[in-house]
């Protein structure tokens, strides 16, 4: 993926599994905004949920790892060490 806008439209997204029905498995949208909003957003999420949230943006998917990333270049200016 190649290094989007900041301001760039995204979706923060969650995976939630059913506890009833355990191969229920749904996706939602938890908030809807630009990028940065939405990687400072998934930064917050506690860290054992993380795994369950991804960004989509017009370049692609952002994991939580991809969103740190990504957040550590956008405030120091250092190069992306993962596949951002």
């Amino acid at each position: 993926m190649r290094l989007p806008p900041m301001h760039a439209p995204a979706e923060l997204r969650r995976r939630i599994v059913d506890a009833v029905a355990p191969a229920n498995v749904r996706i939602v949208t938890i908030a809807r905004g630009s990028l940065v909003l939405m990687v400072h957003g998934l930064c917050a999420v506690e860290p054992a949920q993380r795994s369950d949230c991804w960004i989509e943006a017009a370049g692609g998917t952002l994991d939580a790892d991809d969103a740190s990333a990504l957040l550590h270049h956008w405030t120091t200016g250092a190069p992306v060490g993962r596949g951002v």
